[in-house]
């Protein structure tokens, strides 16, 4: 195993983890862009594992269970074949336009996290929302 499939497996598990509540591939999509954006934007040094191990400091949602990965999922066999072209930047695809650089995101049927209501939620002109998917918000 390279590190580069060390890294794709940890953000489609982080993205997975985060999102599978929703059934909802884009809203998957769109926590692995965020993973990106934080790592171009040189969080944690631009390490894609330190960016997603440390992703609980800047959450927006207090941590629930992990959902069991179904490999057989549909949905999940969707974001695997996907990952790639979001690693690479190999294809421009709407997600990719709609999330833009955003760096922040949280579920409004979750438990909001006191430091994202604070940091992220209070400070609209700094963090503005971007756009929502579902049950999910992003923001930048």
């Amino acid at each position: 195993m390279t590190l580069d499939q060390l890294q794709r497996a940890h953000v489609l598990i982080y993205a997975h983890g985060q999102a599978a509540h929703t059934g909802s591939l884009p809203a998957m999509k769109a926590v692995c862009y965020i993973i990106r954006n934080r790592v171009r934007a040189g969080w944690h040094d631009g390490s894609w594992i330190d960016a997603i191990e440390h992703a609980d400091e800047v959450a927006g949602n207090a941590p629930g269970p992990r959902p069991r990965i179904d490999v057989y999922n549909r949905t999940f066999q969707m974001l695997m074949q996907w990952i790639d072209e979001m690693y690479y930047s190999s294809s421009s695809e709407e997600m990719e336009t709609t999330v833009d650089k955003a760096l922040y995101f949280q579920f409004m049927d979750r438990p909001l996290r006191p430091w994202f209501t604070d940091n992220i939620l209070r400070q609209p002109k700094a963090h503005p929302r971007k756009v929502q998917i579902g049950s999910m918000v992003v923001y930048d």
